[in-house]
């Protein structure tokens, strides 16, 4: 996990998953639908400082290991803005 801690009390959260068969990344969270895909990690990561403008963030590794678990937990449940 990759954390970036500015002054806010709830860090917006990202799920970043390296998908082997088209070497990609695939970057989700809970303000849109579908992932996005970036071609390196450093690129997933650039878009989070650019959503976040300043703000808390954390990075989580999704893998084989946590994928269900983390699914199961509603954390990839679309809540669009109001």
């Amino acid at each position: 996990m990759t954390a970036c801690h500015c002054n806010k009390e709830t860090a917006l959260k990202f799920y970043l998953q390296y998908i082997s068969g088209t070497d990609e990344y695939a970057l989700g969270f809970n303000k849109i639908e579908h992932p996005l895909m970036y071609s390196s990690r450093s690129e997933a990561m650039a878009f989070c400082i650019d959503y976040c403008n300043g703000e808390s963030f954390e990075i989580i590794d999704v893998d084989d290991n946590n994928w269900q678990e983390l699914f199961d937990s509603g954390v990839f449940d679309y809540e669009p803005e109001c």
